[in-house]
């Protein structure tokens, strides 16, 4: 529940920190909670091979929703609340939304849950990395459960955005031991595709094509696309503005990699063993031979007009998805941001733009449409 003062005049006299307006506050309401009883404690396997306990439950209605599955996040969590199959525990919805286990509220199961010693996929070893760590990790590299999730990670829209390769196909594909790496879908062909559940002709071109146009993503979309741990988003534009090109961010020691700001000890150290690795080694060599934009330099040297800039969007465009337009912001030297604060330089807005589209104007901040934008760019 938000309580705000109504009139405008006052707004802009009470003013904003750096983060909220003073002219408001929320209330969260007390979380819902419901018991109910631990059917069962699963396992699922990440795409980095982290091993997460997940408890099925006796179907319960919590805050409107019927919960089934709550999540265990880790070994030592199951030893923290002391969660048995077949006790009754108390449950509710983090942030009215993500269900979660409270406490036990009456012990019924007789045997302790034990930390896996082989994969539940695929019987590969499991093991602790780090003394310090809490996660436990397939370390099986050909893992399927690993592989379905590294490739739906590789297509997803913040990555390669490759349109048409979703759970069902990627689950196939794998099944069929079509692809083994990502390379591999690279080399997929139509008679493949049709072999596929659902699939005729034109659902397998559109594909085809999907992962053709994916070569000419920029270079930090690729380095996501890679799921090096700890290397999301921002980090991966990041390095590739630092260094643009594959070779030269191979060859990087974690030392170096720790004096850039954005990067610290844990996510040097992943990106160092990443690269260090034979196998991506390979699977890099692999890439490049097939043609994916390795590096920043094989784009087409554009001016960079808008260095400096920072752009914010809201509301739907018509001719650019978002992750297109802020691509071509990057392109020309800019940068987009998702708030709008007092150093904006443009906020563009499309069809039912949000309350970023408020506050620009309580800011005043340039505002501009689509059309205006594409006269920008």
């Amino acid at each position: 529940m938000a309580i705000k003062v109504n009139s405008i005049l006052q707004q802009k006299r009470l003013g904003y920190t750096l983060k909220s307006p003073r002219w408001a506050v929320a209330y969260k309401f007390p979380a819902h909670q419901a018991t109910t009883e631990v059917l069962k404690i699963n396992l699922q396997v990440g795409r980095t091979g982290v091993i997460t306990p997940v408890a099925e439950l006796k179907p319960v209605e919590c805050g409107g929703v019927t919960i089934k599955h709550a999540t265990l996040h880790n070994f030592d969590e199951i030893d923290r609340l002391g969660v048995k199959e077949k006790d009754r525990v108390l449950i509710e919805r983090a942030g009215e939304v993500i269900p979660k286990i409270v406490k036990v509220v009456q012990s019924r199961g007789k045997k302790s849950f034990e930390i896996p010693k082989h994969c539940p996929t695929c019987n590969g070893k499991v093991i602790k990395e780090k003394e310090e760590e809490v996660a436990y990790r397939c370390i099986n590299p050909s893992c399927p459960a690993q592989l379905e999730r590294r490739f739906l990670h590789f297509g997803s829209r913040s990555a390669m955005d490759i349109e048409g390769m979703g759970k069902s196909v990627v689950a196939q594909l794998v099944k069929k031991r079509s692809v083994r790496d990502i390379a591999g879908f690279y080399r997929l062909n139509k008679r493949q595709l049709l072999t596929l559940e659902l699939f005729k002709n034109k659902k397998a071109e559109n594909l085809l094509g999907s992962i053709e146009k994916s070569k000419t993503r920029p270079f930090w979309r690729i380095l996501f696309a890679l799921g090096i741990r700890h290397v999301g988003e921002k980090a991966a534009q990041v390095l590739a503005a630092r260094y643009p090109s594959i070779d030269k961010l191979m060859q990087v020691k974690k030392e170096q990699l720790q004096e850039i700001r954005e990067i610290g000890p844990v996510m040097a150290e992943s990106i160092e063993e990443f690269f260090n690795d034979q196998q991506t080694r390979r699977l890099i060599e692999g890439l490049k031979e097939i043609g994916l934009n390795m590096s920043e330099a094989a784009k087409k040297k554009r001016s960079q007009p808008l260095t400096g800039k920072t752009f914010v969007f809201t509301g739907e465009l018509d001719k650019y998805t978002r992750l297109q337009a802020e691509d071509l912001i990057r392109d020309l030297g800019g940068r987009s941001s998702s708030s709008v604060s007092k150093d904006t330089d443009f906020v563009v807005a499309g069809e039912n733009p949000g309350s970023k589209y408020e506050r620009a104007k309580k800011l005043n901040v340039k505002i501009i449409n689509e059309k205006e934008f594409k006269r920008v760019i």
